[in-house]
């Protein structure tokens, strides 16, 4: 749907993306060179995508709020043009270290992930991860990577459950060689899933809190175990 991406970015150049703003129709719609009904639809269509939120106002009229939906297509947009416009580069990340639930250690102890990752990634993996909290701003920097920086891990089928398929970006925190993993069925955009030969929490004496930058590298490469 062409008029996603335009109406998204008016709506986030008014303000909507903190809080709500009051949107006349009227305006709106001559602001985007459309009529006021087209523009009243575009608005029921964003919210029926999840995109906007939208509230009657006092005075008749309606409030509205992009959603974290809405505001991850638009830095994805911004992506794709800093990558058609800028260098490519390593990308950082900076974050806090964070506690997980214990998943990453029952899903890396299955063998099909550890011979993949091994295969590919060029390590071993420690049956865990390190959880690193990082702000939408920080995790959008990810849709600056081109296609070619990702790893992608397949699914399988194991003791009749279905386990599905990763990305897995080439990274180092510290010079210390990982990878972002990041589950296709994951819809967290603020916690980044870091796997490496070794426990990273342990090697670097980290703790929840402390601050981590982790470096996205550009190309494929084997790691050290």
């Amino acid at each position: 749907m062409s008029f996603v991406i335009p109406t998204l970015k008016t709506l986030a150049l008014k303000g909507a993306t903190k809080e709500f703003i009051s949107v006349s129709t009227r305006l709106f719609g001559k602001t985007l060179g459309i009529s006021q009904q087209m523009a009243s639809n575009r608005l029921v269509k964003l919210a029926e995508m999840e995109l906007i939120k939208r509230r009657r106002s006092g005075r008749g009229g309606q409030d509205i709020l992009i959603t974290r939906e809405g505001m991850a297509l638009l830095r994805k947009e911004y992506g794709d043009y800093q990558r058609i416009f800028q260098e490519a580069r390593d990308i950082e990340l900076s974050g806090k270290v964070s506690s997980g639930l214990g998943e990453g250690q029952y899903y890396l102890g299955q063998v099909e992930y550890i011979d993949q990752i091994e295969q590919m990634l060029g390590f071993k993996p420690f049956p865990g991860t390190l959880n690193i909290t990082v702000t939408p701003e920080e995790y959008s920097k990810l849709d600056l990577l081109p296609d070619s920086a990702i790893i992608q891990i397949g699914g399988f089928e194991a003791d009749g459950r279905t386990f599905g398929k990763a990305d897995c970006i080439p990274a180092s925190i510290d010079k210390i060689e990982c990878a972002i993993i990041i589950p296709k069925r994951s819809h967290h955009t603020d916690v980044l899933e870091i796997i490496s030969a070794s426990q990273l929490r342990s090697k670097l004496k980290l703790e929840d809190g402390d601050g981590v930058i982790v470096n996205c590298k550009l190309r494929h490469c084997n790691f050290e175990a």
